[in-house]
């Protein structure tokens, strides 16, 4: 759990030097920058670095209490008086009493007070594995944000080559229509193409600069290029492809699966807490006293006062609070526990649909590449029976648009395949920075995708 958190923070000095205008960027720029940038995860450290601070302040209660107080007192006093002459009369003294005591208390018998201290250290874990989970999901947020961009483009991409393909289309068959060769229905179905496809690329383009504005909210700032993915980045099955290994492997290593478990242990803790305090305390204090007084006493003006003694507390009844203290807990604890059991078997099943969803996209994407290959046949098939006469412009026009719709739909799978991948490590806790630069290797800057400006048709 602290390796995630030390990789964290050597992230965290990388990105301190960067620069602050970002015109292109591959996906480990983008991580670093999200590393010192991103809200959530700020709020996540936030949150870790207060629930830390509860294990000095339950420790408190088993150490030594040292206190020193004083006073300070100024007194006017009238005494009336009868003179020798037989006349009567006031005399005022003016004093000043001041006095100070120390006191030391040393708990000796608080048990109460030692399971909250261990019930402290299960609060600073549970904060450890949410800010480590918060830590991996950044990783997927930010690989998640730089694919859907990556996407997007490729549907824009698609797009507007069916349109041009569709234009040029339509094209030829007005040609073909003006000298007769064609029915005016082969005209209208190609313009009705163009038309839709002008359509989908208008939808693809809003998609694309929408999809730029995720990593603003991550790093807070705009980007206006970034680095697309190789074509030899590799599809591979799961290591090892084996579903139960992968699921063993969750049910030690999964974050959030850690802290319902250190939840559970807490619980448990402040139950024992709760019922201790029915037992009794014992207290050790030493004090010292000095007071001076300005005054008349019989004790004299100035008294030294040490003591030593154990203070023995028997708690009796208090009311049915202590009681009903020990029945919260006892639900609370039934809380964490059923709380546990449910994300432990989400994480059992998230596994296995991951492990599974994986195998299917590495089946998915050699299968999308084939069928480009397929479509790209038959697109030509059709478009030489049209040419002969055995097929008709509606045929074309489908082939066609298949074709472009295998394309993307074969970037789509690669792209599935590497969010599959990383959801499956972070479910058995072994997502880290080193998968964002494992991808990073095969981000090519030699091919850029940049936000583009919207048209309107």
């Amino acid at each position: 759990m602290k390796s995630i958190v030390i990789r964290y923070l050597s992230c965290l000095c990388v990105t301190l030097v960067m620069t602050q205008t970002v015109n292109a960027a591959n996906l480990s720029d983008v991580y670093e920058l999200a590393v010192n940038n991103d809200p959530q995860l700020a709020a996540a450290k936030a949150s870790y670095m207060a629930s830390r601070e509860s294990v000095p302040q339950a420790r408190s209660g088993l150490l030594p209490n040292i206190s020193v107080s004083g006073t300070t007192t100024n007194t006017s006093r009238t005494t009336p008086t009868i003179l020798e002459t037989g006349l009567s009369s006031t005399v005022t003294n003016d004093f000043n009493d001041h006095s100070w005591q120390a006191q030391l208390r040393q708990p000796i018998f608080r048990l109460d007070t030692w399971f909250q201290f261990l019930q402290s250290k299960n609060v600073e874990a549970k904060a450890m594995a949410d800010f480590a989970a918060e830590q991996q999901e950044l990783i997927f947020r930010v690989t998640d944000s730089y694919m859907t961009i990556l996407e997007s483009n490729d549907r824009l991409d698609a797009a507007n080559a069916e349109r041009g393909a569709v234009k040029r289309q339509l094209e030829q068959v007005q040609q073909r229509f003006d000298v007769g060769l064609v029915a005016i229905t082969d005209v209208l179905e190609s313009t009705a193409a163009f038309d839709s496809s002008t359509v989908s690329v208008i939808e693809a383009e809003g998609a694309q600069v929408i999809s730029f504005e995720t990593l603003l909210r991550l790093t807070g700032q705009s980007f206006d290029n970034i680095d697309a993915l190789d074509e030899g980045f590799p599809v591979e099955y799961p290591e090892p492809n084996d579903e139960e290994a992968w699921v063993q492997r969750a049910l030690v290593g999964n974050y959030s699966l850690l802290a319902a478990q250190e939840s559970v242990n807490s619980a448990q803790r402040n139950l024992y807490a709760a019922k201790s305090r029915h037992l009794p305390t014992l207290d050790a204090t030493i004090s010292y006293a000095e007071s001076v007084s300005g005054g008349a006493s019989f004790l004299g003006s100035e008294i030294e006062q040490k003591s030593a003694q154990l203070l023995l507390t028997v708690p009796v009844y208090s009311g049915g609070a202590t009681h009903s203290a020990a029945k919260q807990a006892g639900y609370q604890l039934e809380q964490a526990q059923r709380t546990f059991d449910l994300t432990q078997r989400t994480t059992v099943e998230n596994t296995r649909n991951l492990f599974s969803a994986i195998n299917t996209d590495v089946a998915r994407v050699n299968a999308r590449q084939r069928g480009i290959d397929s479509s790209q046949s038959a697109f030509e098939a059709t478009q030489t029976g049209y040419e002969v006469g055995t097929r008709n412009i509606v045929d074309v026009l489908l082939a066609q648009q298949r074709l472009y719709a295998a394309q993307f739909q074969y970037a789509s799978a690669r792209y599935q395949y590497v969010r599959d991948t990383l959801r499956l490590k972070q479910s058995v806790g072994s997502l880290s920075p080193d998968d964002i630069y494992g991808i990073n290797n095969f981000i090519s800057s030699g091919k850029t995708v940049g936000r583009i400006t919207p048209t309107t048709r």
